[in-house]
């Protein structure tokens, strides 16, 4: 056989083996995400799951896996498929910010409130982790420094609403009556079917 002959069938060989992942992999991604639409997300898990053992080590099945556990109310096995992408890809904020939805699922405040300041201090004016941060110092109690976050991101962000609708809640329990049912009625004037807001109003009109 001639060398020619010989290094084209190399090539051949070669390409033949590569074939069946580069045709196969993305039927499964789209599969996923069509169950995912379609509201099936036991069937979206099964379709990503099914994808080679070569691919489920790479970044961007580990996110969308995280994604899809914490869909499916797995939240403990979320948080391990977020922090299995942050190492893939060690510089990616992505991962840190949603690892937060499943802790926050657990109620984990301490821990979501750690792993938010985490991704501001790669990301100072990170949106998602400041919401986040803002949330879980609520709940933790410290409304002073709730408001704080909350305020500075409705400085940035005069249009969402429910960073307003955190600061006026901060406000009612600081005992600041009147501060908080102002900010809710402003709220309240551009989103009337608003039920935080309503709720807050109710609670700082109460005596």
């Amino acid at each position: 056989m001639s060398d020619a002959r010989s290094i084209a069938m190399v090539i051949a060989l070669s390409l033949s083996a590569l074939a069946p992942r580069a045709v196969a992999t993305p039927d499964e991604w789209r599969r996923s995400y069509a169950l995912e639409t379609r509201g099936d997300i036991r069937g979206a898990l099964t379709a990503i799951e099914s994808l080679p053992a070569t691919d489920r080590g790479a970044y961007l099945f580990a996110l969308r896996h995280a994604w899809l556990l914490y869909l499916a109310g797995r939240h403990d096995d979320s948080i391990a498929a977020y922090r299995r992408a942050a190492s893939a890809a060690p510089r990616a904020i992505e991962p840190r910010v949603g690892e937060l939805l499943p802790l926050m699922a657990l109620r984990r405040w301490q821990e979501t409130e750690q792993r938010a300041r985490e991704v501001l201090r790669l990301d100072a004016d990170n949106y998602l982790a400041s919401r986040r941060l803002a949330l879980a110092l609520y709940n933790l109690g410290r409304f002073d420094d709730a408001r704080g976050v909350y305020q500075q991101v409705s400085e940035r962000y005069p249009g969402d609403l429910e960073m307003v609708s955190g600061a006026a809640w901060c406000d009612l329990r600081r005992g600041r009556r009147d501060e908080a049912a102002s900010a809710f009625r402003s709220v309240l004037a551009v989103s009337p079917d608003d039920a935080t807001a309503a709720a807050g109003l109710t609670a700082a009109q109460a005596r």
